[in-house]
């Protein structure tokens, strides 16, 4: 991961070649719709910055996605002055569902009397 990038280009070209994707592979995923060549040359144009073609945000992010690597998000953290995060391990992310079931459960044995009583009356 590089501490800095000269430019969005650099950080969306540094997300594929620091993943272990090939460029072609990436392009295919992005634009499936595409045949090989095309969609190579289009993602081409994409990451040119003299070329008008651009990414969306949601292709960036299943770029990243897709290839494991964030140098495009930590970019923009970088430019908006925010702190480069840390991705959610399993560990914390099931911490975290557990914690919703539990307060889901609460919540369903608060609302179970209320229902049979209501069903009762």
């Amino acid at each position: 991961m590089k501490l800095f990038y000269d430019d969005e280009f650099d950080a969306l070209a540094q997300t594929i070649s620091n993943s272990d994707r090939e460029f072609k592979t990436v392009a295919m995923f992005l634009f499936p719709h595409l045949g090989d060549r095309s969609a190579y040359a289009r993602l081409k144009n994409c990451l040119n910055p003299e070329r008008d073609e651009r990414l969306s945000l949601g292709q960036v992010i299943a770029m990243c996605k897709f290839c494991g690597s964030f140098d495009a998000m930590h970019f923009m953290t970088d430019e908006l002055s925010h702190a480069r995060t840390l991705p959610v391990t399993k560990e914390d992310e099931l911490a975290r569902l557990l914690r919703e079931y539990l307060e889901a459960q609460k919540v369903t044995q608060k609302l179970a009397p209320q229902i049979e009583r209501l069903r009762a009356a």
